[in-house]
């Protein structure tokens, strides 16, 4: 009995996920049926071998199913991971038609951003900002080429970037104006996110032509007001003329502050009421609010305007 203790109290040592209870007990069985017998003349130190080759093998087959196990999931894991990276580097990796450039139109002087010759857009601001409708509310597009080709023919206008696809506008192509051999007055839908984006132009269900350009980051908007301008497009230094909106504060004037990112006030300003105007969307009365607002370096602000704050943003 004595000779069977050192193997009972390896088999209280072994990890839990080894050998099972039923197969300790097992053991353990067979360990009470081979004791020493004096009548049957066994040898003790055989047994106990024995049975340590035995414990060995069920060891070491449990051992290897679960390395095994573990190394399979490790492989599937790992193939996994350089899948979804090779996904994302192909999904990132996305090459975008060249940038639209600004150009002049001969007879008119006025500026278009685009392709000069092909297609582009009549420049009332210098940039899109994403989520916002107001600089896509009235857009003329111009196309040229072949006008028996592109007047009266079907036209539709896409954006996508390596996230999204936003169907801008689509409809009939008119007439040209000027020079141009083809036009269209339309509003696009508000670009969804900042950054580059790919404007794809369609007649009669064919590609005509694409380009991309920037879209700015959203305007900083409190609950109750949102800035006309965003703070990309002002120069360092410089008090540039802003304009704030307000669906519901009807004042004669507001206060503004620039804080900077950890809140502290660098600079306060007036701005004084000047318009008046309805909103086509909500027919309800906007109030346009018009001061100076400079930065004195690029980072990270806030404003707080009228004492409610805007969200941080970036110049």
């Amino acid at each position: 009995m004595r000779e069977t203790e050192p193997i009972k109290e390896s088999l209280k040592s072994l990890p839990k996920y080894s050998l099972s209870k039923e197969q300790r007990l097992t053991i353990l069985f067979k360990l009470q049926e081979n004791r020493p017998n004096k009548e049957k003349n066994f040898k003790p130190a055989v047994t106990f071998v024995s049975l340590l080759v035995i414990l060995f093998i069920l060891v070491f087959s449990q051992f290897r199913g679960k390395l095994i196990q573990e190394l399979a999931m490790n492989k599937e894991s790992s193939e996994m991971e350089s899948s979804m990276v090779n996904m994302e580097e192909t999904f990132l990796d996305k090459e975008y038609a060249e940038k639209g450039r600004f150009f002049t139109l001969p007879d008119t002087k006025q500026e278009v951003f685009g392709i000069e010759g092909k297609v582009g857009i009549l420049n009332v601001f210098d940039h899109f900002v994403a989520k916002d409708a107001r600089r896509v509310a009235k857009l003329m597009i111009l196309f040229w080429g072949n006008p028996e080709e592109l007047a009266g023919k079907d036209y539709k206008i896409e954006a996508a970037n390596n996230n999204k696809s936003v169907m801008l506008s689509e409809g009939v192509l008119l007439m040209g104006l000027n020079d141009d051999d083809a036009h269209v007055l339309t509003e696009f839908t508000p670009f969804p996110d900042e950054g580059l984006w790919q404007l794809s132009f369609y007649v009669d269900g064919q590609l005509f032509d694409e380009f991309s350009l920037e879209v700015l980051p959203p305007f900083p908007k409190t609950e109750n007001y949102i800035l006309e301008k965003s703070p990309k497009e002002m120069e360092i230094l410089k008090e540039t003329d802003m304009t704030i909106e307000s669906l519901g504060k009807n004042k004669k004037k507001i206060d503004v502050q620039l804080l900077s990112e950890d809140g502290k006030i660098v600079s306060e300003h007036t701005f004084v009421q000047e318009a008046e105007h309805i909103d086509g969307l909500s027919n309800s009365p906007v109030y346009i609010y018009a001061g100076k607002l400079s930065f004195p370096e690029k980072g990270y602000w806030m404003l707080k305007i009228d004492g409610e704050k805007t969200q941080r943003f970036e110049n």
